[in-house]
């Protein structure tokens, strides 16, 4: 059986950019996030639908849980 590759739509990844600053950032916060998530971090919103990392990771930059200042944490 093939996976589905889950794709967030276009106005949550806007809705990131603008949390973020600029795609740039987004993509290299995002991908922190997802590297945490899957060595098993816990989600920081909730994932009762059980998301893909990369889909949790924007969820969780659009609700203001992970933010630019994570780059600094992650270095």
């Amino acid at each position: 059986m093939a996976k589905t590759l889950l794709v967030p739509s276009q106005n949550d990844t806007d809705r990131c950019v603008e949390m973020i600053g600029n795609r740039f950032n987004l993509v290299l916060v995002a991908s922190a996030r997802v590297r945490e998530l899957r060595r098993g971090a816990r989600p920081l919103v909730d994932n009762a639908n059980k998301s893909a990392p990369h889909v949790l990771a924007l969820k969780e930059i659009e609700a203001g849980k992970v933010g630019i200042e994570y780059l600094r944490k992650v270095r």
